[in-house]
């Protein structure tokens, strides 16, 4: 029942951290707009902010634990790297706002900030965005949760084939989330904005795992098999 039940917590905490961080700052969509503007609405938003980016990095560090146990769960033996790689990845990338950008954003924004000084700033932002958001976050991080959520899967798929087929039809919306940092560097790349559909959809996946697990733990044992 463990493993089904921290799938669902993990869910819960994620969402919650992810709502607290649309209202204070329009995220996602706010990562499109001009790094000026994004440092304002950071600075604007003050200690909360930062507060729920700790949250959400900490949901995703909370991975490299429930994504082996769920491993375990599903009957897969070895050392499971796959979860806690893509943890760090993603949890590197998130970081950034609570150790990088508070100073980046307070700077741009200080009274007596020269055009100069926050030319400079958004320059520093643009580059901490590209490698420690998009490159390790996004592409690495989504890459290595890809080759997890395919192992579950294949996990899975002996004694619960439509929560199988439900990860595997994922792989193609994670793979077509990729075109937008991707995009930066190949820029007749078409993007497609899959991420965030991905990440819902991989996200009830999880609450259907977490639900069967604990629905076949509840479940009494039949008089063959006790």
């Amino acid at each position: 029942m463990i493993p089904g039940l921290a799938l669902i917590l993990l869910v819960l905490v994620l969402n919650a951290a992810f709502t607290v961080l649309s209202v204070l700052f329009g995220y996602d969509d706010v990562l499109r707009l001009p790094p000026g503007e994004v440092m304002a609405r950071f600075h604007a938003a003050g200690p909360a902010l930062v507060v729920a980016w700790i949250a959400f990095a900490a949901g995703a560090l909370a991975f490299a634990w429930i994504g082996p146990m769920a491993e375990r769960r599903a009957g897969l033996s070895g050392q499971g790297w796959l979860a806690p790689a893509a943890a760090l990845a993603m949890a590197a990338g998130l970081l950034r706002w609570v150790v990088a950008v508070p100073v980046l954003a307070a700077a741009h924004q200080a009274p007596g900030a020269t055009e100069v000084t926050q030319v400079a700033m958004a320059a520093a932002y643009i580059a901490l965005h590209q490698f420690a958001g998009a490159g390790v976050g996004e592409v690495l991080g989504q890459v290595l949760l890809c080759a997890w959520t395919l192992r579950l899967s294949l996990a899975l798929a002996p004694r619960q084939p439509w929560l199988a087929a439900f990860g595997l039809l994922l792989l193609p919306l994670w793979l077509l989330g990729l075109s937008e940092p991707l995009a930066a560097g190949l820029p007749a790349l078409p993007v497609v904005e899959a991420a965030p559909i991905a990440f819902m959809a991989w996200e009830a996946w999880l609450v259907a795992i977490g639900l069967a697990w604990i629905v076949a733990a509840l479940r009494p044992a039949s008089p063959a098999t006790a």
